[in-house]
């Protein structure tokens, strides 16, 4: 019976090292795990930045120079949101034509860009509070570039058409469902 006893005090014992020995390999693992987490962070972070950088310089080599921006259309079609997303993507944010000057100068563009008539998501709305227009930073638009027609003057869509176009063929500003999918137009610090 000793002997059984102590047979079975080695087998626990020998038991107890292995345990030991394998939860100090699992921790070096978990050490492992932890750092390589961490390395993906970074990558991931420098990619993210790398996308942003390459977006703004491919907006201004490919788009036009306005002032201290650059503006760059883009040929798919979007919801206002997901535009918003993509022109973030790309290290810029959806268009905001600030002033006349501004305004001209992006409606020239988006007419050599896109030939007829198409209208191109702008950064402005009023999804937070009715009738007063917010550009895509968060402060209120001051210049207006409405389309006025004695058929049909914008905007009109009260509280159901709260995203901004403007239209390709006049540069005219048009009051439209966000969820409309449309061409867009980014903007991008010099």
């Amino acid at each position: 019976m000793d002997q059984a006893i102590h047979k079975l005090n080695v087998g626990h014992y020998t038991l107890d090292i292995k345990v030991s020995q394998l939860l100090e390999r699992v921790v070096r693992l978990d050490n492992r795990l932890s750092d390589n987490e961490d390395n993906i962070q970074q990558v991931s972070s420098h990619c993210k930045d790398n996308r942003k950088e390459i977006g703004r310089l491919e907006g201004c080599l490919k788009g036009r120079k306005i002032g201290s921006k650059c503006v760059l259309a883009f040929r798919t079609h979007e919801t206002y949101a997901d535009a918003s997303d993509k022109c973030q993507e790309r290290g810029g944010r959806m268009a905001m034509p600030r002033d006349r000057k501004e305004q001209e100068a992006m409606a020239e563009y988006v007419k050599l860009v896109f030939h007829g008539n198409w209208p191109v998501w702008l950064g402005i709305n009023d999804q937070h509070s009715e009738g007063i227009y917010l550009f895509e930073d968060a402060t209120q638009v001051t210049y207006f570039q409405w389309r006025k027609h004695f058929l049909s003057s914008q905007p009109d869509g009260g509280k159901r058409e709260n995203c901004i176009n403007m239209s390709s063929d006049d540069g005219d500003w048009w009051d439209t469902y966000c969820e409309r999918r449309m061409y867009y137009l980014c903007e991008f610090d010099v």
